[in-house]
């Protein structure tokens, strides 16, 4: 990497058009390849008629991304309106994984616009939310788990007649919960089996990471960056990483609708995916013990039906 510049992922060239692109010319000079208000043509990203690296400067960097999210936000009004879940399914995928890419004040907030535009189409479309639920995937990821977290908190959301203001936390507060994982290795995420004692203590750290992180970040409502820190608390106390009982009540949503998914989707080694009825009874008896709200977990409930 020269001094002052970073590669850029091939994946991004073709929405850089106000980002100057860098190629190196003979020794290590830099020479300017494409100038800010132009953008490359596919055709020569996909045939490869390029050079083999290309450069942006170090200070575009999150304004690159906020390019690219703008794109794709654009790209999800047409697939919502086109009543496609699995385009809009795609295009979130897309969004989150270069939003959590670089996950910093700057591009974060860049999901702000994602969270409006799902919930102002879903007043005109009340199946929006619904239909994406229903798109399963293959690979789950941190990624896939935090929109469909998302799904579920905003119908949970319009379920119970929740303000604007109150939608939008919460869609954004569920889109960001585990933002610490990014800080994460990749291969204990992924780990094909239970976890030792202290790489479990390991992936707990993406709660104090998270909130680090989202507590850097200009939204405007500390319940974003408290969700992070308190998903995984429980109400006796037997949660983590504080093992408080005063958690947000944003917190509150986040956690039991992050524990449904994770058991309805998420397949592992040891234990199969479990139908949402039987989730259900099973979140109950944390309900009945005191570790999850009955309020929500009833409300949320009935916001399946």
């Amino acid at each position: 990497m020269m001094r002052g510049y970073i590669q850029a992922k091939k994946t991004r060239l073709k929405f850089y058009k106000n980002i100057p692109l860098y190629y190196q010319a003979r020794g290590i000079k830099l020479m300017l390849y494409k100038p800010s208000g132009k953008t490359i043509e596919e055709i020569r990203i996909e045939k490869g008629l390029l050079p083999d690296k290309l450069y942006i400067k170090q200070e575009d960097k999150i304004r690159g991304i906020q390019e690219v999210q703008k794109v794709f936000n654009n790209q999800l009004k047409e697939d919502v309106r086109s009543k496609n879940p699995e385009k809009i399914k795609e295009t979130l995928v897309n969004i989150v994984q270069e939003t959590l890419a670089e996950p910093r004040s700057g591009s974060l907030e860049g999901v702000s616009e994602t969270i409006n535009i799902l919930v102002r189409e879903y007043t005109k479309e009340s199946d929006v939310i619904k239909n994406l639920l229903s798109v399963s995937d293959k690979d789950y990821s941190t990624v896939m788990h935090s929109i469909n977290v998302m799904a579920l908190v905003l119908n949970y959301a319009f379920h119970i007649n929740c303000s604007l203001a109150e939608k939008k936390v919460l869609g954004l507060s569920a889109l960001l919960h585990d933002v610490g994982k990014t800080k994460i290795d990749t291969k204990l995420l992924a780990a094909p089996r239970r976890l030792t004692d202290e790489e479990f203590k390991e992936i707990k750290r993406h709660t104090t990471l998270g909130y680090n992180i989202l507590n850097k970040c200009n939204f405007g409502n500390k319940e974003i960056s408290l969700s992070a820190l308190q998903h995984h608390e429980k109400m006796d106390g037997s949660g983590y990483p504080n093992g408080t009982t005063r958690i947000s009540e944003v917190a509150q949503v986040i956690g039991f609708v992050d524990c449904y998914e994770a058991l309805t989707n998420d397949d592992r080694p040891y234990r199969n995916a479990m139908d949402p009825l039987r989730c259900l009874n099973l979140i109950k008896q944390d309900v009945e013990s005191g570790k999850f709200s009955r309020n929500v977990f009833e409300k949320f409930a009935y916001s399946l039906l």
